[in-house]
């Protein structure tokens, strides 16, 4: 099929709807687990549709810890295997996407009397080395530590390991590779529920989707249906009579101000409370703090917030290693959540083992051609597309299928002449919109150069993507497309009227439109971005008006 990424969504919608010839595969889920398997059976010649029943990236996609990395934790595990499959994508990834995907320096001090000691944590380093085929960790003594960490708890401070791994925009690295899919002839649509699955004749299946914007049901069929729906993973199973496998984890961030807790690299450390590892880390010119490790049992279909234990426990262990800071509640910007898949081994109760402990693996089951991958992490999403694709061919048959190759993305198209943005800045757009970058900056208006305000984005991108990147939604553009709502006091509230002047016109909304939008976003913002004292005010002043009415 053609490039379908210029089309809009309702050309899209009315192109999916009126079509009567199968697709050879049809991807339900939008993250990224979806978005590499619909760019690797794109690449392969297969005629794929995506669709995804929110937002692309809504799950645990746009709400992960933004890394890209082998994971250290899964050595300490045993899982060698996970291990050096994620370092060498890592490798791989931040070869191919410099600006999208860059190395993060890590630091993990060691202290008296705590595990593990320099020598067990070496011996990590060097198989993680070994992997990525090079050695770049190094040993820091208690003053290169200190100097490297100012405001570090000195208190049995011993020096520390300092290591390289990655860190992403982590709805930017999905929407990439989405709209590397299209270029390769993919069709994608948001906001498009897959409500049944029913089985035709021939090894084809019937699918009954639901826009969710109109209520509207229509039916599709298709050769092959890859379940990539990450925690809802479940759901469609259940239709086919198989028994729950998902096992959801809710791991929970809090954002501060960079000048209230410095560092310009990841801090690892383990949580005094429970000895958990836990990060702190520059992103989006903010301090991340995270993350949390609990079991979910709220509804999946409701997005996921954090909850006033999980900010206590990570002020808790910031204070800890940083005790002068002092950080309380009034200095978070913005909180998120994500509830990730967790797979348990058939017949067993995942939730024997400890939520850390649990394994990270994926895994790829075959219900008769409806083909189900969950598990993983955001890193080896190229491994488990490649994975699903050879489960594939055997419902394919008769279909020429060229291989993928390796690659995941192209290499960045240069752009010649002085455009007057910073290297670093040029840089991340590069890697942020690969091929879309020259258009991009071809379509800006003369506004588009300038920085949004208390951020390091320019508004060409908030341009961008209301025309090109679906938007249905202000969360789409304020939560996933940019993460104005992340890095901002409030969500971005500030910024309200500036933001209807400038898109309004390009959405193609009217003022009532554009209100009833603002009101939606501030009250997802509140909800599932914010604290839960600022979640329970508002429920209070809700009450109150309800009240007095």
């Amino acid at each position: 099929m053609a490039n379908t990424g210029q089309l809009s969504r309702h050309e899209k919608l009315s192109l999916i709807r009126e079509r009567s010839k199968p697709w050879d595969m049809v991807v339900v889920g939008g993250g990224i687990t979806g978005a590499g398997v619909a760019l690797m059976a794109a690449r392969s010649g297969l005629d794929v549709l995506l669709l995804e029943k929110q937002d692309y990236a809504w799950g645990a996609s746009s709400r992960s810890s933004k890394m890209v990395h082998g994971g250290l934790r899964y050595l300490s595990q045993g899982e060698f295997r996970l291990a050096r499959e994620s370092v060498r994508e890592r490798e791989r990834l931040m070869k191919e996407a410099p600006g999208l995907i860059e190395p993060m320096s890590y630091l993990f001090p060691f202290r008296e009397k705590q595990f593990p000691t320099r020598r067990a944590f070496s011996v990590l380093l060097n198989i993680y080395g070994y992997f990525a085929r090079k050695r770049d960790h190094k040993y820091l003594d208690r003053n290169q530590t200190i100097a490297a960490l100012p405001g570090l708890n000195e208190t049995g401070l011993l020096g520390s390991a300092q290591y390289t791994d990655a860190l992403t925009d982590d709805s930017r690295l999905v929407l990439r590779v989405l709209a590397d899919a299209r270029r390769s002839g993919a069709t994608t649509l948001n906001y498009a529920a897959v409500k049944m699955i029913h089985s035709e004749g021939e090894g084809s299946k019937l699918l009954e989707v639901q826009d969710q914007e109109t209520s509207e049901v229509f039916a599709i069929s298709t050769k092959t249906v890859v379940n990539a729906t990450g925690v809802w993973a479940d759901g469609l199973r259940e239709q086919l009579g198989q028994t729950k496998r998902i096992r959801p984890l809710r791991g929970s961030h809090i954002v501060v101000p960079s000048w209230r807790m410095p560092v310009h690299q990841c801090l690892t450390y383990l949580h005094p409370q429970d000895k958990r590892g836990v990060f702190i880390y520059p992103w989006l010119g903010r301090t991340v703090i995270g993350t949390t490790d609990l079991d979910h049992s709220a509804d999946l279909d409701q997005e996921a917030a954090i909850k006033s234990e999980e900010v206590a426990y990570l002020l808790d262990g910031a204070n800890h290693n940083f005790p002068g800071t002092k950080l309380t509640e009034k200095d978070v910007i913005s909180t998120w959540s994500g509830v990730r898949p967790i797979v348990g081994n058939e017949g067993e109760d995942p939730k024997e083992l400890q939520p850390s402990k649990a394994k990270r693996d994926h895994v790829v089951w075959d219900d008769d051609g409806i083909i189900t991958v969950t598990g993983g992490k955001l890193t080896t999403f190229r491994v488990m597309a490649e994975q699903v694709l050879e489960t594939c061919t055997t419902y394919l048959k008769g279909k020429s299928i060229a291989r993928a190759g390796e690659c995941v993305f192209e290499p960045p198209i240069e752009t010649k002449g002085n455009i007057g943005l910073p290297e670093a800045e040029l840089k991340r757009l590069q890697g942020y919109y690969g091929a879309d970058f020259p258009a991009l900056i071809a379509a800006m208006s003369p506004k588009g150069l300038s920085f949004i305000s208390g951020t390091n984005r320019i508004w060409a991108e908030l341009e961008w993507a209301v025309v090109n990147e679906e938007v249905v939604h202000l969360d789409d553009l304020l939560l996933r497309r940019t993460r104005i709502g992340l890095v901002l006091e409030n969500g971005g509230a500030a910024l309200a009227d500036e933001l209807e002047t400038q898109l309004r016109d390009k959405l193609g909304w009217s003022m009532d439109k554009w209100q009833d939008e603002w009101s939606r976003y501030q009250k997802i913002w509140r909800d599932h971005y914010s604290l839960p004292t600022t979640q329970a005010s508002q429920e209070q002043e809700m009450m109150h008006e309800v009240t007095a009415g």
